[in-house]
């Protein structure tokens, strides 16, 4: 999953704008754009763009400062929600998610089944998404930003061969040294010779390669939750003396402890909520 406008999305949801729309943010000593919405960019705006010159391309340009933290904290939430799909879920940079749906595909009916569900579902949300799928990371990631779709299994080279060489992970400066030698497309690279290039480039442009076409193994690294400390007890009928809530919570707290105590870590702050038959609740918390 890519998402290419998380920033700017995830903003928007949050306070909806129905014009150009643009998240600044301090750069190489100039306010300067770092995300922006559709509208934006028919307009001709980009990112990297000084602010100014934003707004005398586009006078009615609405602007927020951009919040990378709380992006960063909001990628982590695509994520606990991606595992609807599949339990091992990663992080792929500042702005994607990597999901291993090996055994997961046919919940879905199929690849291309699962793919529409988290297209319907994130655009739905307000999202907009690049979604790839492939036998290798580099192939999936390759797809989600420059072609989407499922590749068929097997030969990763005709699913990706087509694509521009950036599409290998590659940083910018390599990408146009490429373009110079008429290396344009994957498909071009992996026909050139192998020492040239390793000379030239590194190891790093053919490891790139070939974990892309599956000649080298890369690894998905899952996050895992962080350990949840929550207890609850729920009863068959509603309870109203002191003394039986003081048991129900004597009880919850002997399970906390033994959570904590597996743990090794204390509490410093405990919050007890008792739920009413109103459906209201009532919180009381210890410090």
């Amino acid at each position: 999953m890519w998402f290419p406008r998380l920033a700017s999305d995830r903003s928007l949801r949050a306070r909806p704008v129905d014009a150009p729309f643009a998240l600044t943010l301090k750069a190489q000593n100039a306010e300067r754009i770092h995300c922006l919405n559709p509208q934006a960019e028919r307009l001709g705006l980009s990112r990297g763009m000084t602010y100014a010159d934003a707004r005398a391309f586009c006078p009615d340009l609405v602007s927020r400062p951009a919040d990378p933290v709380a992006d960063e904290r909001f990628l982590h939430i695509l994520r606990r929600w991606a595992t609807r799909y599949c339990p091992g879920v990663g992080l792929e940079g500042a702005d994607g998610l990597v999901l291993d749906i090996t055994g997961s595909a046919h919940l879905s009916g199929d690849e291309a089944g699962m793919l529409a569900d988290m297209r319907q579902r994130l655009v739905g949300a307000g999202f907009s998404v690049g979604l790839g799928l492939a036998d290798t990371r580099g192939a999936a990631w390759a797809l989600a930003r420059y072609g989407e779709g499922v590749a068929p299994p097997g030969d990763m080279l005709d699913a990706i061969g087509p694509l521009p060489v950036a599409a290998l992970r590659l940083d910018d400066k390599t990408g146009v040294a490429l373009q110079r030698l008429g290396l344009r497309r994957v498909s071009d690279l992996a026909a050139a010779a192998r020492a040239p290039l390793a000379r030239r480039f590194g190891p790093e442009l053919l490891t790139r390669l070939d974990q892309a076409l599956g000649d080298q193994p890369e690894e998905i690294a899952p996050l895992s939750d962080p350990p949840h400390y929550g207890v609850r007890m729920a009863f068959p009928e509603p309870i109203g003396l002191s003394d039986d809530v003081m048991a129900g919570t004597s009880r919850l707290l002997d399970r906390l402890c033994d959570k904590l105590k597996a743990q090794e870590v204390g509490a410093r702050v405990l919050c007890l909520t008792l739920r009413r038959v109103d459906q209201g609740s009532h919180q009381v918390e210890l410090r």
